[in-house]
């Protein structure tokens, strides 16, 4: 059985904007069937990476294709095959939002009309409505349905719910969920957002500076980080903590608290036990994760 061919492939890819690089000698690849959160903080070159993978933005170096194809020259079959949905969706504000979906559906293979139909109802947009006339909310929500009624192969979410109030992004969050229930679709997902990418990603994709630092299952990084409560017992703990991983620590000689990255959980409560002190390791909170990877954890994992 030949092994899974990627949806999209990155090789040294970096892009120029003038004097800023926007990106940075990427290379990745992402597989069919998963479902990907791009963090990172603003300018850290999500927007960028994600722009690549359907041809709207060009590579100053390096190479992208989506579906085999060199991304640049995406045919009309290949680009029918994604869906976009961007932090600020240009829209034809002069048509209506009947109007707008009957546009879009004539351009696309395929199309679920019975989706569309249920998300006009539940995402409260009246076909009858001109776009220029619509709330940023709304207008995101119909942007949403335009990109997943034709039932993609590959979903690029760039900060979709950005504009949506609390009860738009869980109606919105239970559509993305049911949509992953459709096995073979690949998603990629950015939002600031960490509880709701959280709930959705199987995989995390975190870039800053325009360099990837992780690209990684969430559960394998949830299982190699950790935060160790440390009490002494007896003499003074050591300075330094002899621990594998260590990444931080804070407290005094006779109780701390030190994080442990990039190793496995036994380990480190092997060597916590050699210490012969009070120790209690456990997880940390995705967040907790998140902002050791994008800021003072350096290492690429």
């Amino acid at each position: 059985m030949s092994e899974q061919q990627p949806i999209a492939r990155l090789r040294g890819v970096s892009k120029h904007y003038g004097s800023t690089r926007a990106l940075n000698d990427v290379s990745l690849d992402i597989m069919p069937g998963t479902i990907v959160g791009v963090l990172g903080p603003n300018g850290s070159g999500k927007t960028t990476l994600m722009g690549h993978l359907p041809g709207l933005l060009l590579p100053t170096s390096g190479t992208v294709e989506t579906f085999g194809q060199s991304a640049a020259k995406l045919d009309d079959a290949a680009l029918g095959r994604i869906g976009y949905v961007s932090q600020e969706p240009r829209l034809m504000d002069w048509l209506t939002v009947g109007e707008t979906v009957a546009f879009v559906r004539s351009g696309r293979a395929t199309w679920d009309e019975a989706l569309c139909a249920r998300l006009l109802v539940d995402f409260e947009l009246d076909p009858g409505k001109r776009v220029s006339a619509l709330s940023p909310g709304l207008r995101q929500r119909l942007a949403i349905i335009l990109a997943v009624a034709p039932r993609p192969d590959l979903l690029l979410l760039d900060e979709p719910a950005a504009s949506l109030d609390p009860v738009a992004r869980n109606d919105f969050l239970r559509l993305l969920m049911e949509l992953i229930q459709d096995g073979g679709r690949t998603i990629l997902i950015s939002s600031h957002i960490l509880a709701d990418v959280e709930k959705v990603v199987d995989t995390v994709l975190v870039i800053n500076g325009g360099q990837v630092h992780c690209h990684q299952p969430l559960d394998e990084l949830r299982e190699s980080y950790h935060r160790v409560d440390l009490e002494a017992v007896g003499a003074d703990l050591p300075d330094p903590l002899p621990l594998p991983g260590l990444l931080t620590v804070t407290g005094d000689r006779r109780r701390a608290m030190a994080v442990c990255g990039h190793v496995a959980r036994r380990d480190v409560e092997a060597a916590a036990r050699e210490l012969g002190v009070e120790a209690k390791v456990r997880g940390l909170a995705f967040e907790e994760i998140y902002r050791l990877i994008a800021t003072a954890d350096g290492r690429k994992v």
